[in-house]
């Protein structure tokens, strides 16, 4: 359809919101067809384009004016391609907290991501609407004029709004009460959502005073041995690819000789990295914990420093997430610091010259993070080593749509298999300093993954609608014989078996130190002391 070089504000904005409703829901309208077959809601179905069509085309109208039709145009054209790309490939949902997980993501993280049916997506539903957008030529007329030109369209489609959900009132009472997760999938009407969430959130957490808690803590235990435990933070482990906990590949050759002991039952507080890591070291629950209060109030590591433990944070991720805003932080995700590199830096790196800063601080308590490059998708085979590539044939792209789920999951699995090695390091490490030190390690991974489940990859689904495969994780504690003696064995086992999730580990924290304070609970503590 050949449209005039000169044309009006209303009639662009009607020709791209029809263009973007028709070419950027195809996930939404497939997750329609699953809750309302379609060979039984055909007219429903239809009803549905027309009502996205109506709301978007009024919703610009509202705010595109002469000078700032096209800039909002060409932004939406490229946003909505991008977004449906990744939600038509992984599922992805674009969320306020995806928002924020995007713009903590680093550049090694984004060219992960970067993929050519990406660039296509891009260039076709993105790049050439926006050239055609930018040259057109917009008809003159007086703002009267336009006004109300675009007054006759928004009430003609406010009308056409109003009769279809008349008509079809059932049906969209039933989308609007019993299946409020297809919403989500709308493009570019969510997202947008999600962005203006995301920005006032921003402009409120200026406008909230740090909150500084646990200036009580203090170490206070019966002898002067001093401690070192090392925290590792796990990048995208679930629990069920763990053979600590009964999966039927041998994932953890190296740890099931090292009488690790295995969270079985350990829950995410969410399903990224920028809820579930602040998450784990905030006092905050999953159900209270939001970005605006918990980046703005001391965590654990806060108040173990307080307490007079050295604590340091080693980072081979995206960053801590503010996590370590105020101890030391080393940034190991560049060959300035990681001494082990090759097509990315490897988390084994981040141990190298550990045990010097370990002799340095052997007179203190210590608590050193490790926040691993884990099992990141969707490159998991840039994960690993060729040494550790055990299971084959692997997924050796980050496309994962070219791949079966067998070589995916085989080269998730290799990643596994990598962390077991890495654990293992660690352990080792501990073991050297038992002589000076009661030594202890935890692992928590922040969140699990989907390997093509139900077709959905990777993770970030909102927690309400996310699978066990994004929440259920990987957690697992090894003590030394000195440390083990303080653990109640008996009520131990019993924990591991049971539901826990990450609401314990800030007050885990704490109880490994020994450190007490009018912030800590010893019913939420994993571990029974004797």
């Amino acid at each position: 359809m050949k449209i005039s070089q000169n044309i009006s504000i209303s009639l662009l904005v009607l020709v791209v919101s029809l263009f973007i409703t028709l070419t950027g829901n195809f996930k939404f309208f497939t997750e329609v067809i699953g809750v309302y077959p379609l060979d039984e809601n055909l007219t429903f179905i239809i009803s549905l384009v027309i009502w996205l069509f109506s709301f978007l085309s009024v919703l610009l109208l509202l705010v595109a004016y002469r000078y700032s039709v096209k800039p909002i145009l060409i932004f939406l054209l490229l946003t909505s391609s991008i977004v449906g790309y990744f939600t038509n490939t992984y599922g992805t949902i674009f969320d306020d907290n995806m928002i924020v997980n995007s713009l903590e993501t680093n550049l090694s993280e984004s060219l992960d991501l970067l993929s050519f049916k990406l660039i296509i997506s891009l260039v076709v539903l993105g790049i050439l609407p926006s050239i055609w957008v930018y040259k057109l030529q917009l008809k003159q007329s007086t703002m009267p004029s336009m006004l109300w030109n675009k007054f006759k369209v928004i009430l003609v489609l406010t009308i056409v709004f109003i009769l279809i959900m008349l008509s079809f009132s059932k049906s969209y009472t039933s989308f609007a009460r019993e299946n409020k997760q297809l919403r989500l999938y709308i493009n570019p009407t969510y997202f947008l959502y999600a962005i203006g969430k995301h920005v006032n959130n921003q402009f409120e957490s200026i406008n909230i005073p740090f909150v500084v808690i646990g200036q009580d803590a203090v170490i206070q235990r019966n002898d002067k041995a001093k401690k070192l435990v090392i925290v590792v933070a796990g990048e995208t482990a679930r629990a069920d690819r763990f053979s600590l906990n009964d999966y039927e590949r041998d994932t953890n050759p190296l740890l099931s000789q090292l009488n690790v002991i295995s969270f079985e039952q350990m829950s995410s507080c969410g399903t990224d990295t920028a809820m579930s890591l602040p998450c784990m070291f905030s006092s905050l629950t999953k159900d209270s914990y939001s970005h605006k209060q918990g980046k703005n109030m001391s965590n654990s590591l806060d108040i173990l420093s307080t307490a007079g433990v050295k604590v340091l944070w080693r980072d081979n991720n995206s960053s801590s997430k503010s996590v370590a805003d105020r101890v030391t932080y080393q940034d190991y995700k560049s060959p300035n610091m990681n001494t082990i590199c090759d097509v990315e830096c490897r988390d084994e790196g981040m141990l190298v010259g550990l045990q010097a800063y370990v002799d340095e601080h052997k007179n203190q308590d210590m608590m050193i993070v490790l926040h691993m490059m884990g099992s990141h998708g969707p490159a998991y085979y840039k994960r690993y080593t060729k040494d550790f590539e055990k299971f084959k044939p692997i997924c050796a792209t980050n496309q994962l749509n070219e791949c079966t789920d067998k070589q995916i999951n085989n080269a998730y699995d290799n990643t596994i298999l990598y962390t077991d090695y890495f654990l293992s390091k660690v352990i080792k490490l501990l073991k050297i300093n038992q002589k000076t030190h009661k030594t202890a390690l935890l692992y928590m991974s922040d969140h699990g993954e989907s390997l093509g489940e139900n077709g959905l990859y990777l993770h970030g689904m909102p927690y309400f609608i996310a699978p066990k495969e994004q929440t259920h994780v990987a957690s697992i504690m090894w003590f030394d014989d000195q440390f083990s003696q303080e653990i109640n064995q008996q009520e131990l086992q019993k924990t591991l078996k049971s539901p826990v999730s990450h609401d314990g580990m800030f007050h885990t924290l704490l109880g490994l130190m020994n450190v007490n304070s009018s912030v800590y609970d010893k019913n939420k503590d994993y571990l029974s002391y004797e």
